[in-house]
């Protein structure tokens, strides 16, 4: 089967789209549209994130619908070497490996699949405060990221416009993996603005755990002591005490807790699979 049929095949089973954007003709995703991604991938990325410098490729995803949904397990990720000569700020895939994974993708794969780009930001710091900050603070999109969301995939006269992905670790703490979905007219151009609404979730279950956890036994007296530690370090060393606290405050978005089921857009976790809505 031809790429180009594969796509027409995808239209008449309302997995794909048409859609005009300032003039521009685009076949994309419908949504609502579920992502699936499992452990082995998950650990894959995990393992060939490197803190220091951007890497990216493809992921292979297999669509089928569900309900009126667009389900995608992603069932392989390949890497693609970095030709950028900044690789520490920068992403450039080698084009002919690309087009050639694409290609294969698209036409030559036994199962047609879907291929979505994707790329790492770098987290490393000598510092163990500024890595947790870089984990925080490049976990969303670059204005070049939103800028080329809009690439889309030339397939003889189809303009095939797939969602990107963002992938980043913090080694230095832990495995702990994140990763959204932008764009492809189906999903925001960056992630901030949603992970107010999953900071609040984990701000709830967070003192939810310290209430629990106080009610056992003795335990309210370990916070009793601890909150009047904090407040001697305050009263006694103020300029000292404020980077903890503003440090504290800045992790609330790392507790979000990766067993609460499907998220949207983008999802953190420890290990194991994940499922990213987009609605």
């Amino acid at each position: 089967m031809k790429a180009t049929d594969f796509i027409e095949k995808l239209k008449d089973e309302h997995i794909l789209t048409d859609s005009e954007v300032s003039g521009i003709k685009y076949v994309h995703l419908k949504s609502p549209c579920e992502i699936q991604i499992p452990e082995s991938i998950t650990n894959k990325l995990k393992k060939e994130y490197d803190p220091e410098v951007e890497k990216g490729g493809v992921f292979f995803a297999k669509p089928h619908k569900v309900d009126n949904k667009t389900i995608l397990i992603i069932v392989e990720v390949y890497f693609i070497e970095n030709m950028s000569e900044k690789p520490e700020n920068s992403y450039l895939p080698n084009q002919s490996e690309l087009q050639s994974r694409i290609d294969f993708a698209l036409s030559d794969s036994s199962e047609k699949l879907l291929p979505i780009r994707f790329h790492t930001h770098p987290t490393h710091s000598d510092n163990l405060i500024d890595e947790i900050f870089n984990y925080i603070f490049q976990s969303d999109t670059s204005e070049q990221d939103r800028i080329v969301s809009y690439q889309a995939m030339r397939v003889e006269d189809v303009n095939l416009l797939m969602p990107r992905s963002i992938v980043l670790c913090n080694g230095t703490i832990s495995k702990r993996l994140f990763i959204g979905f932008y764009n492809g007219l189906i999903a925001p151009l960056e992630f901030n603005t949603y992970k107010m609404n999953q900071t609040d979730t984990a701000i709830n279950d967070f003192l939810k755990m310290v209430s629990e956890w106080a009610s056992e036994k003795n335990n309210k007296w370990w916070l009793i002591v601890g909150g009047l530690f904090l407040a001697l370090l305050i009263m006694r060393k103020n300029k000292q005490a404020i980077p903890l606290i503003f440090l504290l405050g800045s992790m609330i978005p790392m507790l979000i807790n990766d067993k609460s089921g499907r998220t949207k857009y983008f999802a953190q976790l420890s290990n194991g699979t994940t499922s990213i809505e987009i609605p």
